[in-house]
């Protein structure tokens, strides 16, 4: 895979966008960001533009964090990955910068070409394809991962600027960020749609975190937040529901197993074994007799 193809499908992984294309003038539209997009579109410059999605970020991923550092003729825009299990690899942050460039190119009038870029991390592929994407200088190995922005780029007017409308989609912003830090227990939501819709099957993690609205990996930090995996939820809401089932019911273990998504018995029986040390039978008759 060339260089080109591999930021272009990281960015794409990123925004969980199937619509992306592999080329510069397709690589990302309004549709990516959600609100936040047409925040920034609707700014009166980039810098402000910038500004919003550092307040915002969160309803976009949770990989991370942008700083933008101001000096006398240029702006550092500096991208902080997410430590930890589920932090963003070396080609997702080279998405990241790669996407806030496109997107900024697309928003713009006016050529945006960053001064510098730069990453934390070693060079992964030929000089070459960083420079096609960048149409700049790109240095590895430093102390962080960033753009150097001129600030005439930074304070020049967008052409699609409307106060009115920018107002209007802060507005929504903010009552979407506030939801989203004021929702209780994201487990216990979690647990309560998995518990509704095990009779179809228990769904991946990446197809659960859809019905949330969140890419996987937000889903995933969201869990994890709490200290769990979706595999932990899954296994409590089938032992909930296995245990209820063969102590309350006369179904058959069978299908009581496919109701739970097992695809076979016998893999409901040793999953049953281990949540309780008794064996489906024996559980049923311990219960019943009490």
């Amino acid at each position: 895979m060339d260089d080109i193809t591999r930021l272009w499908r990281a960015c794409a992984e990123l925004t969980q966008d199937p619509g992306f294309g592999l080329n510069a003038g397709s690589l990302v539209g309004p549709a990516s960001f959600n609100v936040v997009s047409f925040i920034f579109q609707s700014s009166s410059t980039l810098r402000e533009a910038i500004a919003l999605v550092q307040k915002f970020q969160r309803l976009i991923s949770d990989g991370g964090r942008f700083q933008l550092l101001s000096g006398d003729l240029t702006s550092w825009l500096i991208y902080h990955p997410q430590q930890g299990e589920l932090a963003f690899r070396p080609h997702q942050i080279e998405a990241v910068l790669a996407a806030v460039v496109s997107f900024s190119r697309w928003v713009s009038d006016h050529a945006f070409v960053p001064a510098r870029v730069q990453f934390s991390h070693k060079q992964l592929g030929q000089l070459a394809g960083y420079q096609t994407v960048f149409q700049t200088g790109v240095d590895f190995n430093q102390a962080f991962s960033g753009l150097q922005l001129d600030n005439t780029l930074l304070d020049r007017a967008l052409p699609q600027a409307d106060t009115q409308l920018a107002a209007m989609h802060r507005e929504y912003a903010a009552a979407r960020l506030s939801a989203l830090s004021a929702t209780p227990n994201f487990s216990a939501q979690v647990r309560h749609w998995l518990g509704a819709n095990l009779a179809s099957g228990v769904l991946e993690r990446s197809a659960a975190a859809e019905q949330f609205g969140l890419s996987d990996r937000m889903f995933a930090r969201r869990l994890q937040s709490q200290g769990l995996s979706y595999t932990d939820v899954v296994d409590a809401v089938r032992k909930e529901a296995a245990c209820t089932a063969v102590a309350d019911t006369d179904d058959t273990f069978v299908d009581i197993s496919q109701r739970l998504g097992f695809s076979q018995a016998s893999a409901f029986n040793r999953a049953f074994k281990r949540w309780t040390g008794s064996s489906p039978g024996e559980w049923r008759t311990t219960r019943q007799s009490q």
